[in-house]
């Protein structure tokens, strides 16, 4: 019995290595890109990587080396962090319902780790998920991952400084890449975004504001963009299924 529940895990885990294998792909480049940024900002290559092993989420870590940079201190950048990945909460909630009821808290704990947005997606392909699956989808994930940046840490101390030096502005553009699919695709995302431009650059202009707001600056805009929007212009989301 035993054994037969061993080869049907291996079998599992294989299965979610090979519907991982595109987010590989997807996540390789970006995680590449993130290397250089990181360090072209100054930090150093060993921590860039310890940071996408620990860490797992682009978004907030592509904004976490730029709040470094710009000289933020460590409880703004903890506190963005964690209002960045606040939906992988609700996230976590859909998958959990997903997965076998014999499933262990210590095993549910380890797969909230590796949980990302592309993860969730093909987690949600399937009616009911095996723990051994979801650690196949989510290694492959992690290792295209890791080994983008890694990638993109040994290529920053290859390239001429003055190439390095302007791969800076690729956050920008990073930035934009995960805006404009969202944007397009909700009027209301993108009214909530243009908010959160307005709000960012008045605090930015203003001498007064930019003084007492400081390095808080982006934390305060998401508070206050979302606030706005989830008053204003909520977004009506589908429920996890039981």
């Amino acid at each position: 019995m035993e054994t037969g529940i061993c080869i049907e895990n291996k079998k599992n885990f294989k299965q979610g290595i090979k519907e991982g294998v595109p987010i590989f792909m997807g996540y390789f480049p970006i995680a590449l890109t993130f290397g250089l940024i990181a360090k072209a900002s100054g930090l150093h290559g060993g921590l860039a990587v310890v940071m996408a092993f620990t860490n797992f989420s682009g978004a907030s870590q592509f904004i976490g080396v730029s709040m470094l940079a710009q000289g933020s201190g460590i409880g703004n950048i903890i506190l963005t962090t964690f209002m960045i990945n606040a939906r992988y909460l609700l996230m976590s909630f859909c998958v959990a319902n997903k997965l076998s009821s014999s499933t262990k808290k210590k095993i549910k704990g380890l797969l909230a780790f590796g949980l990302t947005d592309e993860v969730f997606v093909v987690s949600m392909t399937k009616d009911e998920l095996e723990p051994s699956f979801m650690f196949g989808v989510q290694f492959i994930s992690h290792i295209g991952w890791v080994g983008g940046t890694l990638t993109g840490v040994i290529l920053a101390n290859i390239l001429p400084k003055s190439v390095s030096g302007s791969i800076g502005i690729a956050i920008y553009i990073m930035f934009l890449g995960l805006l404009l699919p969202a944007i397009k695709g909700s009027m209301k995302i993108a009214i909530v975004s243009i908010i959160a431009m307005i709000i960012s650059s008045i605090i930015y202009w203003v001498p007064f504001l930019n003084k007492i707001c400081g390095n808080w600056r982006i934390v305060i805009t998401i508070i206050l963009a979302s606030l706005i929007g989830a008053k204003f212009i909520p977004i009506e989301e589908g429920v996890c299924d039981e």
